[in-house]
């Protein structure tokens, strides 16, 4: 991962999640055939402006108001007015017409070096008035990272797109104009497909009115998504729809405990308008016995349950709650730790960080705090404020041209007690991807580091339990030339224990396939077992891919594989409880989704 990058990866997490969701729609449209396609009439007392050859009116639709509204506006699934669209896609939107318009060159960057443009609020307005017949634009609740309130302006990257594509012709997002009605009173419903492997996967209607001059302006939208009953699941399961109690995505939800047959979860919203929260969850039925809501935002990286409590780490204090999540203390950072959390990161001209925090942890006991900043790994006694320098950055390597050689330095981030909080690990920053860990022992006074590269993962960042790390098909290099040497049986599955400091190899005999990034959530790693996802692509569309839930006992390190497969939709891992079992999700598309838990392992009653 890059450091320059950490100071919003879960921005940066996201933005990947959008262009994986950009790549599948595109291969799936790819498939299409090329060429024209005719837009459907309704037959009703309205008046359809549609046949069989489309005239002006519909390309100047198609061109003016639905292709820019397909991925601003239309990423807000149902809105029953204007005022409940993002206001940022609408701020979006109002980007790209005003680069239609006028360009680019007037606007002045965000900052030395940067390509973001400042779009500001006035211009931004003009625009929504005229294509949404909105009067303000409320900003309040708008990222920072897209409003910038002290220049009263947003910032957004150029579009690079030179050319739109005509309303009758196959278009990288894989959506057909279906349907155009014209009411009495002037209101236009217009209805587009959007398909996906080859199929009407979700239909999407938008109706916009029309003022005395002909312009027109939105005022609702709905995007209804279509069960094609693709799903197949084999396995010794129990499937449910949702979570009972619980309306929000299950890609912000993370298992961080067990206590008493019930799962600790912790809701991590994207969403500024939406709260943080602590849940209790009943497996058996999946619905959700308690909540309790947080004051400030969090990662869900920042909660960890030890000890029969939870701790929340937020940026100026500590809250402890017990299991029932009561709250039990608060307490706030010492000085020398806030300090290095409120400064400004800043990056050199190359991108890295000059100022930098990599995050924090505190012990059990409450004793002691360890952080990360650019100088290395430090602990902090909280009774007299005493700090320690555990592990300095790792510098460059410049001179070792070899895979895997750093070329810049390689940050300490996530650092987590662990080994019965004997040790400290933490994960080595590389270039898009991790260099390793780090081990500090607090006994020895010695650091140790484990050279392990993975991809797409926050590594120490979602340790859950004092175990290990788990880590699936990763590529191993020989350790003579550090160099790729083209066999696949350079994929190796392994385990790095947390108490030894080993790490040891798990032989799978089905591997399925390798090469590709893996994230967190095929993965998970129990107090007693761990469970992963792996999959057998089948080079086409999605509907014919297989992927397969499978386990290992950490005692023995013994997989049990392909115990649940899925077709269509790769599974989410959620956790695996003590017993082995595993609460995963999976959603091809909203319409066919569920939250499934499997039975328990065997070797659970051994």
């Amino acid at each position: 991962m890059k450091v320059r990058l950490l100071k919003k990866h879960s921005k940066v997490l996201l933005c990947l999640g959008l262009i994986l969701v950009m790549m599948s729609v595109i291969a799936g449209c790819s498939q299409q055939s090329e060429g024209t396609k005719d837009v459907q009439t309704v037959l009703t007392d309205n008046k359809p402006i549609s046949g069989e050859s489309p005239g002006p009116d519909l390309e100047h639709l198609w061109q003016e108001y639905i292709y820019d509204g397909i991925y601003t506006i239309g990423n807000t699934w149902e809105f029953d007015s204007v005022q409940g669209i993002d206001p940022a896609a609408v701020a979006q939107f109002c980007w790209l017409k005003y680069q239609e318009e006028k360009g680019i060159a007037d606007l002045q960057p965000e900052n030395e070096g940067n390509l973001s443009l400042l779009f500001p609020l006035a211009d931004a307005q003009k625009y929504a008035e005229r294509y949404f017949n909105l009067t303000t634009l409320d900003v309040s609740k708008i990222p920072d990272y897209y409003y910038k309130p002290e220049k009263q302006a947003f910032t957004f990257t150029p579009n690079l797109e030179d050319f739109k594509p005509f309303d009758t012709i196959v278009n990288g997002w894989g959506i057909r104009l279906d349907k155009v009605v014209r009411s009495n009173d002037g209101t236009l419903t217009v209805g587009v497909e959007y398909y996906t492997d080859n199929r009407v996967g979700s239909r999407h209607t938008f109706t916009l009115k029309e003022r005395a001059d002909g312009s027109l302006y939105f005022v609702d939208g709905r995007r209804e998504f279509i069960n094609n009953h693709l799903v197949a699941l084999t396995g010794d399961i129990k499937e449910f729809q949702n979570i009972e109690g619980f309306s929000g995505d299950l890609q912000e939800v993370a298992i961080v405990g067990e206590a008493e047959g019930k799962l600790l979860l912790v809701y991590a919203p994207y969403n500024q308008s939406q709260s943080p929260a602590l849940l209790l969850l009943n497996p058996n039925d999946m619905k959700v016995e308690q909540r309790v809501e947080l004051s400030s935002r969090i990662e869900s990286t920042e909660v960890k349950f030890s000890d029969g409590r939870w701790f929340v780490r937020f940026k100026d204090r500590v809250s402890v709650y017990s299991r029932d999540l009561e709250v039990l203390e608060e307490i706030p950072l010492p000085a020398i730790v806030a300090a290095k959390i409120e400064r400004e990161q800043k990056y050199d001209s190359m991108g890295l960080a000059d100022v930098y925090f990599g995050g924090y942890d505190i012990s059990s006991d409450l004793s002691r705090i360890v952080y990360t900043d650019e100088i290395g790994v430090k602990l902090v006694t909280l009774e007299d404020g005493k700090e320690k320098l555990l592990a300095k950055t790792v510098g460059p390597k410049p001179s070792e041209p070899s895979r895997g050689a750093l070329l810049t330095p390689s940050y300490h981030c996530f650092p987590r007690f662990v080994a019965d909080e004997r040790k400290v690990i933490t994960t080595l920053t590389g270039y898009e991807s991790t260099s390793g860990f780090t081990f500090c022992d607090l006994d020895k006074g010695t650091s140790t580091r484990v050279d392990i590269v993975i991809e797409g993962s926050l590594a120490t960042g979602v340790i859950r339990y004092d175990t290990g790390l788990l880590f699936v098909n990763g590529y191993w290099y020989a350790e003579s030339s550090r160099e790729n040497n083209g066999q696949t049986d350079g994929y190796k599955t392994t385990f790095l224990d947390f108490h030894t400091g080993k790490v040891r190899e798990i032989e799978l005999s089905e591997p399925g396939d390798t090469g590709y990034i893996r994230f967190d959530d095929q993965s998970y790693i129990g107090r007693n077992f761990a469970a992963f996802v792996t999959s057998k692509r089948s080079g086409s569309d999605s509907i014919n891919d297989r992927h397969y839930l499978n386990r290992i006992e950490l005692g023995t390190l013994k997989p049990e594989q392909e115990i649940v497969s899925i077709t269509a939709a790769a599974p989410h891992i959620l956790g695996v409880l003590s017993d082995g079992r595993i609460v995963f999700w999976y959603q091809y598309n909203p319409a066919e989704k569920g939250i499934c838990i499997t039975s328990a392992s065997s070797a659970s009653s051994e």
